[in-house]
């Protein structure tokens, strides 16, 4: 049996003070089309890991409708907030797909638009549709100077969006048109083998140099 040696055993905190892991959230993000009839919304397959908060992975949709906000900048405005009100966080980053030429295409399609949102300066809002299990707005992405491979979600879980969005927040994306109502739900089925990803960024610094990296921008 594998034995930590004693002079790193005063690192990890007693049982009672041990925070759970929380299993990554696995799913889509459901992009807006480029406003051609013709045109499909784009899916990224995602994985979200908690850092920071209890952001209830486990009653999350498989699938969210992505909405950007692009009427004017709002990622600094956005940062402030999350800096002053420190809601729960995650991080969306692409997921590890068994078929290489899928993986390679979701991750480029990823970091378009992780791209496309920092150069902006914009933010994009991802409602819950889940009135009877959340009653909160959903959660606000954005990105992050510390890689175009991470995005930043504020989770809002029962609370609204921020005062600045009143009146931004525009109506529900044409992606939900043809889209059956279950795939909005959380469907156990979509569940695979989740991947090995790590969730020990909220242990491994403070709160406060984790916070202040991860919303420089």
């Amino acid at each position: 049996m594998f034995r930590l040696p004693t002079h790193l055993e005063t690192f990890i905190p007693p049982p009672r003070e041990q925070v759970p892991q929380t299993r990554p959230w696995r799913g889509t993000l459901i992009l807006p089309t480029s406003g051609s009839p013709s045109s499909a919304p784009q899916e990224l397959r995602c994985t979200a890991a908690e850092t920071e908060g209890d952001n209830q992975v486990d009653v999350w949709p498989t699938r969210f409708v992505v909405q950007t906000i692009s009427q004017r900048p709002l990622l600094q405005e956005m940062q402030a907030w999350a800096k002053t009100n420190v809601p729960p966080i995650c991080m969306f980053m692409p997921d590890r797909l068994s078929d290489q030429d899928t993986h390679r295409r979701n991750q480029a399609n990823f970091e378009t638009f992780a791209t496309m949102l920092a150069e902006n300066q914009f933010i994009a809002i991802a409602p819950w549709n889940l009135p009877d299990r959340l009653s909160g707005g959903g959660i606000i992405i954005f990105s992050t100077r510390a890689s175009h491979s991470l995005l930043v979600g504020a989770v809002f879980l029962n609370s609204a969006f921020p005062d600045f969005l009143a009146g931004l927040v525009p109506p529900p994306a044409r992606p939900t048109i043809g889209l059956p109502r279950a795939l909005l739900y959380n469907n156990p089925s979509d569940r695979q083998t989740l991947p090995n990803i790590a969730t020990s960024q909220r242990h491994s610094q403070s709160p406060t140099s984790s916070r202040a990296s991860r919303f420089s921008g």
